[in-house]
């Protein structure tokens, strides 16, 4: 039974939008630079989380169908 992956996508998607969002103002306002390492930190952070999450689900994917199946390839040749 296949199990539905649409929430984990979804967290990999918010995560990585936020994060990218984050760093993004982070470096285009002026800030203070304890401000700006800890909002680098959250938005880094958020990416990371949207990575390894992504991983996971590529492994997954991966793992699932990894099986070897013989093919039979049969060519007609037009003369």
């Amino acid at each position: 039974m296949a199990k539905d992956k649409s929430l984990s996508i979804f967290l990999v998607v918010l995560f990585a939008i936020s994060g990218v969002a984050i760093l993004f103002l982070t470096w285009l306002q002026p800030m203070p630079g304890t401000e700006r390492v800890l909002s680098t930190l959250i938005g880094s952070t958020g990416l990371l989380v949207a990575m390894g999450r992504g991983m996971l689900l590529r492994s997954a994917k991966a793992g699932a169908s990894a099986e070897s199946v013989p093919v039979r390839v049969e060519v007609k040749e037009n003369a």
